[in-house]
């Protein structure tokens, strides 16, 4: 009989416990729900991008495949020839891509702005491709892009420029 009742009290016990469980996961979650919504508020408010983003884009930009062509503009530099770290050189123009709707751009994304800082950019681009050798820009091109445009947003401390390219890229051995 003292077995039975102990096993009662027990099977209570455990009763009481998956309840109080679930009291306490339900008021964790909404609490955790409450939290989640003003943290993606102050992030909407601020502009900030809350999702993983693994295309290469600035947490703050947009990405470049939602630039419309209308929102788009493209600053070329153009026959630029560039020493590699061995003696050779890299015939090459570069094109920025530019968002046109960025709170930047009106400021800093013109023609007259870029045209008078295109010694600093062609500066860093100088500083970016001669750090590669004749045998690895070619296959490092996408980088060389992804480290110019990096030094660009730096420089200019803005996203308005969300891509460069090279319309021109031709590696030439001396």
């Amino acid at each position: 009989m003292k077995r039975n009742l102990l096993s009662i009290i027990i099977l209570a016990l455990l009763l009481v416990n998956i309840v109080m469980s679930a009291i306490m996961l339900i008021s964790v979650m909404n609490t955790n729900q409450k939290t989640a919504d003003v943290i993606s508020k102050i992030a909407e408010s601020l502009e900030i991008e809350t999702t993983s983003n693994n295309s290469g884009a600035s947490s703050f930009g947009r990405d470049a495949q939602d630039i419309p062509a209308s929102e788009s503009a493209n600053y070329e530099i153009k026959e630029l020839t560039l020493a590699l770290s061995d003696g050779n050189y890299l015939q090459c123009s570069v094109v920025f891509s530019m968002d046109t709707q960025a709170a930047d751009y009106a400021t800093m994304g013109t023609s007259d702005t870029l045209s008078g800082a295109e010694s600093k950019i062609k500066s860093i681009i100088t500083d970016v491709v001669s750090s590669y050798s004749i045998d690895t820009v070619s296959s490092s091109k996408k980088e060389i892009e992804k480290a110019i445009l990096e030094r660009m947003q730096e420089y200019f401390k803005s996203t308005f420029i969300y891509e460069v390219s090279f319309s021109q890229f031709i590696p030439v051995k001396t």
